[in-house]
């Protein structure tokens, strides 16, 4: 399990980490992201929901579909993903 993974990593702190990946790959500021609104309206092509989803796998040490970003389309969605895998990954320790 990745050491950033601690008590502190609540869904706030996750969803910053979001925001500042997307906003990277929007080439935006990262106060222009929207957690609510679907990726792919903020437009967020497919090679750049490849590369999120990657970063997702190596940041958080989980397994993601590259279909991440559709199965999950908002950041708010992802975030609870990424927590429900932590999660699982706790009670299997």
């Amino acid at each position: 399990m990745n050491a950033t993974y601690t008590a502190t990593s609540t869904s706030a702190a996750i969803e910053a980490w979001l925001i500042g990946r997307v906003a990277f790959y929007l080439e935006c500021p990262s106060d222009d992201v929207d957690r609510i609104v679907p990726l792919a309206e903020a437009g967020m092509d497919s090679a750049a929901a490849v590369g999120l989803c990657g970063d997702v796998e190596d940041y958080w040490l989980i397994d993601a579909d590259p279909t991440l970003v559709f199965d999950y389309p908002t950041i708010t969605d992802i975030t609870m993903f990424i927590l429900d895998q932590l999660a699982e990954m706790e009670q299997a320790a």
